[in-house]
């Protein structure tokens, strides 16, 4: 399978100019397309949470342009610091895109602040007038409300604004559910009845919809555009077995209540620790603390404050510590160079999976095992909610014994399953927009 190797730079250009939102066509019947896409983040130290930005505007605008028309994008959910046109490079490529805010506020409180920066208001209310299409990726995984009310209310933001502006939707390929509040459930469900179309990243996610939602969703199964995301190869010596520690600092504090939010089974630091120690042990093995949420202040979600921590504690020649990267695709080629890797953050196990890395993903939440073990028929992930520590490192130490096995698997299944949902995504975006 060829791999193509696109590099995004790490930071963007800032214009005051202002955007022209009128929908322009030539003679030869080139278009522009004013695309709204929502709930995706560009300056946020979530790695994961970037590369779904990345590469969807990287998707949506090869679509586009590969069928002759051009394409603008903007972002009411970037976390930029300035509003207005930024660009990113992509291999001597530029996308552009143009970070907004929303036109109606969160929630009736809100209305004060925004009539109060009524130029800037007046500016998002033309951004969401002249949108042709509005596509949601929800950060992937937070279309539900195990992360709590306000997390979803700023989710479903998006939807409000479309229904409100008479704008198609559609969501993208991200987890949908679980929803244990009855009066959450109900406003996720209605957004899901008004979308254009649902794209569910996992059978779970899918079979909520079509339980919940009612009949007549457009809806079918995709997977995380994240696996399409470019790399450059990494290359480590070949006198060790490196296996990478993926961390999550969210885990290891216990959620953001620090009271073990979302009710692990397993003692996460206990077994975070005991597994270094193992590979410690085994002979001609380098062990990479690989963080895939970084920041500069030490934060409930900073991975690298616990994995840099980790390395001084362990402070053995064959532990290392991956450096603080500065955009998703530097994690996933770091991680693509790896003989083995065991993560608890998603999108650090789903990039070595596509670069073809021997993975055992732990998982906190069904978003895992709907992917991994429905989705794409992969049986070596351990569930920390209902598997205790014992039974993860057996798993583990099995799948690291048998990790050529897991190799061999892997490449099958992205020359197959994979791209058989990466040619189904592109058709159904060409769908959505009638091109």
């Amino acid at each position: 399978m060829t791999t193509n190797v696109i590099l995004f730079s790490d930071y963007y250009f800032f214009s005051s100019k202002k955007p022209n939102f009128a929908l322009k066509s030539n003679h030869k019947g080139m278009r522009t397309y004013n695309i709204i896409l929502a709930n995706a983040k560009i300056s946020n130290g979530n790695r994961g949470c970037v590369a779904l930005s990345l590469t969807a505007m990287y998707l949506i605008r090869r679509l586009i342009t590969n069928a002759g028309h051009e394409v603008r994008f903007f972002l009411p959910d970037s976390e930029d610091s300035l509003m207005g046109p930024h660009q990113v490079s992509i291999l001597g490529e530029t996308i552009e895109y143009t970070a907004c805010g929303y036109p109606i506020p969160l929630s009736p409180k809100g209305y004060l602040a925004r009539a109060v920066r009524l130029k800037s208001t007046l500016d998002d209310y033309k951004i969401f007038k002249a949108a042709d299409y509005i596509f949601d990726i929800g950060q992937g995984d937070s279309f539900t409300d195990i992360y709590g009310a306000n997390r979803f209310a700023v989710i479903n933001r998006i939807h409000r604004a479309a229904r409100l502006f008479g704008k198609p939707y559609c969501l993208l390929p991200q987890t949908i559910g679980p929803f244990n509040n009855d009066k959450i459930r109900e406003q996720a469900c209605r957004s899901l009845r008004h979308a254009v179309h649902v794209m569910a990243r996992d059978r779970q996610s899918l079979q909520f919809v079509r339980e919940h939602a009612g009949a007549n969703v457009s809806v079918s199964e995709m997977i995380d555009v994240a696996f399409f995301m470019p790399y450059k190869k990494k290359t480590f010596p070949h006198d060790s077995i490196h296996v990478g520690l993926n961390v999550s600092a969210l885990l290891w504090h216990g959620g953001y209540s620090g009271d073990n939010q979302f009710g692990l089974i397993v003692d996460y630091r206990s077994l975070i620790t005991f597994l270094i120690r193992y590979f410690l042990k085994q002979r001609n093995v380098t062990i990479h603390l690989v963080p895939h949420v970084v920041n500069s202040e030490r934060m409930v979600e900073n991975d690298y404050a616990v994995c840099y921590d980790l390395s001084e504690e362990y402070s053995y020649q064959q532990v290392r510590l991956a450096p603080f990267f500065l955009s998703p695709v530097d994690a996933k080629s770091y991680i693509s160079g790896l003989d083995f890797f065991i993560g608890s953050r998603m999108h650090a196990t789903i990039a070595a999976y596509s670069t073809g890395v021997p993975v055992v993903p732990l998982a906190y939440s069904r978003k895992f095992i709907g992917l991994f073990n429905d989705s794409l028929g992969y049986p070596y992930v351990g569930d920390m909610t209902k598997e205790n520590d014992e039974e993860i490192v057996r798993l583990v130490t099995h799948s690291f014994d048998a990790r050529q096995h897991l190799k061999e698997t892997i490449r099958g299944d992205m020359d197959t399953k994979v791209e058989e949902y990466h040619q189904q995504f592109n058709t159904k975006i060409l769908e959505l927009l009638r091109l």
